[in-house]
C-alpha cells in the first residue's frame, strides 16, 4: 500500500466498499398489514438490473489495482496503466449512478451510500487520470 499512489488508494477502497454495498437493500417495500397479520416486506440488493455490471467492474477495478499494487509489470504498450484505472473507476462510477437512479422508487439507505462510494470513486478516477497525465511524455516536436 506504501507505493500507492493516493487515486489508485481511494479507487481500490472505494471498489471493495461498493462491491460489499451491492449486497445490502437498494430498493425495498414494506406491504404493512392486514387483519392484524404483517403482511412481510420485501427488498431488492443492488445486483438488480445495472447492478450486476457494477458488481463485474468493481471486481475488474479491484483486480486491476491489486495487480498494479502488487508490482505486476502490465505492457499495455502506449496507454498508461493508470489511464486503464481511472477508465475502469470512472466506468463504476458512471454505471452505479445509472443504477441509483433507476432505483429512486422504494430507496433504501444502501442506495445512497452507493451514490456517495460511487462519487468518491469519481474523484478517484479523476486522480488516477492526473496521474496518468503526470506520468506521460510530453508530445514529440
Amino acid at each position: 500500500m506504501a507505493r500507492m499512489t493516493t487515486g489508485s488508494k481511494v479507487v481500490l477502497v472505494t471498489a471493495i466498499l461498493l462491491f460489499i454495498d451491492l449486497f445490502f437493500p437498494w430498493q425495498g417495500v414494506d406491504f404493512g398489514e392486514f387483519l392484524g397479520t404483517d403482511l412481510g416486506s420485501a427488498n431488492v440488493s443492488g445486483f438488480d438490473g445495472l447492478g450486476v455490471l457494477v458488481a463485474i467492474l468493481c471486481i475488474a477495478v479491484i483486480v486491476w489495482e491489486g495487480m498494479l499494487a502488487a508490482g505486476v509489470n502490465i505492457n499495455m504498450g502506449t496507454t498508461s496503466p493508470a489511464l486503464i484505472g481511472a477508465g475502469l473507476a470512472g466506468a463504476t462510477a458512471l454505471f452505479t449512478i445509472i443504477s441509483f437512479l433507476t432505483k429512486l422508487e422504494a430507496i433504501k439507505w444502501a442506495a445512497f451510500v452507493g451514490l456517495v462510494l460511487a462519487l468518491v470513486m469519481a474523484y478517484g478516477a479523476y486522480l488516477r487520470f492526473q496521474e496518468s497525465q503526470a506520468g506521460a511524455r510530453p508530445p514529440a516536436a
